[in-house]
């Protein structure tokens, strides 16, 4: 009993450890397509937006879009985090979802 209680938390610390590695900024990019507009903070706390256009081993490339502001080179070490910049919801669309999914629900039942 007390052996499978120890085997099962060395498992679990094993797994919340694995879980609570923060990922490189290269790994970050890794998972955003290319193209995608993004986010970049740097290190000195400079934050960049732009497309990211391409992923080397120690830089990334950023293009300017349309609400863009910076292009051109990154070096990867300078890179503290980047994500993707995905458009928020307005509050008018957060506030109207639930009268969608009655109106869809109606509109179903009553031709379905």
């Amino acid at each position: 009993m007390i052996r499978r209680f120890l085997a099962w938390s060395l498992v679990l610390l094993l797994i919340t450890s694995a879980e609570a590695r923060e990922l490189t900024p290269l790994e970050q990019a890794r998972k955003i397509a290319g193209g995608a507009r993004v986010v970049v903070t740097l290190k000195d706390k400079r934050i960049l937006t732009g497309s990211l256009s391409e992923i080397g081993p120690d830089r990334l490339t950023l293009e300017r879009s349309l609400q863009g502001d910076w292009s051109g080179e990154v070096l990867l070490q300078d890179v503290e985090k980047i994500r993707e910049n995905k458009p928020r919801l307005s509050i008018k669309e957060i506030l109207l979802a639930p009268v969608w999914v009655v109106w869809w629900l109606g509109y179903l039942l009553w031709h379905g």
